[in-house]
């Protein structure tokens, strides 16, 4: 089974680097290879990620500059009028245009791409309980880990059959480099609150008390800017800033991965975040918290050290475990590898994904 003959828009709001992005750019990447007709269309901003989409004809740009934007949303009708896309594969938040669409245009299904990772602290603050009111209008949802895909079958948002969990998959050509002298740790996420910035500034500290040698290299975008204010405040009250670079997003991401020795995920919440994934394509060996799918990824601590996300000190521990035995690490990072491209490519991705859109274009 392919999903040639199906035509499929993707729906994203921008793509600016995270992890929802790199997977809207990773499908658009994978559709081209398997010559299957598609749209990548952006609601806001291409970002820097949209340099990355290798058929650079298959993007669209709204221009949308605000919630209800009806210019923004006549551009979209008149796209998908123009492609014919048998469905609408709708990442995170654009679920909501992709459900207004159905109404004036009601013979496409909509595919929702649900990112965000469940905790009790998400659930009180952004219960979504808006999407009761338009969820007859989903026709399926795709959940980037478990226990996401358990909380809309237990709150019954769709049936049992109309939600499930397919891994995320990472689409990243290797780069081979010198790494450098120092050990280097990398933390590929966004500043936000959840994403652990500040705990691993705790773990680090403990490092340069025990005088360790080492670097960690924070890169994301300021999706939450004070919050990265306040990581940058800690780096310099907590006298880290010879160990501790906070930067700013890449685009690169390959040649990223290719100048460091161990990746790191220190979140309190995850789905299954691309860049674990990215971690073990290229070959690193990781520490990350107990959060999402992480656990499983590692084979639950065969495949990288996995720690309590309260644990600073047992995450500081690890670390140094990495920086002592770098031999240890790099068979660590060639296991992981080959768990990564065994259990979490595309084609086990494709292989649910297929079948859920055979299933509702023929319906």
């Amino acid at each position: 089974m392919s999903l040639k003959g199906i035509r499929i828009l993707q729906l994203i709001d921008t793509l600016d680097p995270g992890g929802a992005e790199r997977m809207a750019v990773n499908l658009a990447n994978s559709f081209q290879e398997r010559g299957v007709e598609n749209l990548l269309v952006v609601s806001r901003s291409q970002g820097d990620l949209g340099k990355l989409v290798e058929n650079q004809n298959s993007v669209r740009l709204l221009g949308k500059k605000k919630t209800v934007d009806q210019k923004a949303f006549r551009k979209l009708l008149n796209l998908i009028d123009e492609f014919k896309p048998h469905l609408i594969h709708a990442h995170g938040t654009s679920v909501y245009w992709a459900a207004g669409v159905k109404l004036f245009r009601w013979k496409i299904k909509i595919v929702w791409h649900d990112h965000l990772g469940i905790s009790e602290d998400v659930i009180l603050k952004n219960p979504r309980k808006e999407l009761n009111f338009f969820a007859w209008l989903i026709d399926f949802i795709i959940t980037a880990n478990e226990s996401t895909r358990d909380f809309w079958i237990k709150n019954r948002l769709k049936p049992t059959n109309s939600v499930q969990y397919l891994p995320n998959f990472p689409h990243l050509k290797v780069q081979i480099k010198p790494k450098p002298d120092v050990f280097t740790f990398l933390h590929l996420a966004n500043f936000r609150t959840e994403k652990g910035q500040l705990n691993l500034l705790k773990a680090s500290k403990i490092l340069k008390q025990r005088g360790s040698k080492f670097k960690v290299r924070m890169v994301g975008q300021a999706v939450d800017k004070q919050w990265k204010q306040e990581v940058e405040k800690e780096t310099e009250i907590s006298d880290l800033s010879k160990f501790v670079s906070v930067e700013g997003a890449v685009s690169d991401v390959a040649g990223l991965l290719s100048e460091v020795h161990a990746g790191l995920v220190a979140s309190d919440r995850e789905g299954l975040p691309v860049a674990l994934l990215e971690y073990g394509l290229a070959s690193l060996p990781v520490i990350s918290t107990k959060v999402g799918q992480c656990p499983e990824v590692l084979g639950n601590g065969e495949f990288g050290f996995v720690v309590d996300t309260s644990d600073f000190v047992g995450f500081a521990d690890a670390m140094q475990e990495l920086i002592s035995n770098p031999g240890m690490g790099i068979e660590l990072g060639k296991k992981f590898n080959l768990q990564v491209k065994e259990n979490y490519g595309e084609h086990q991705f494709f292989s649910g994904y297929e079948d859920i859109l055979h299933k509702l274009v023929e319906s």
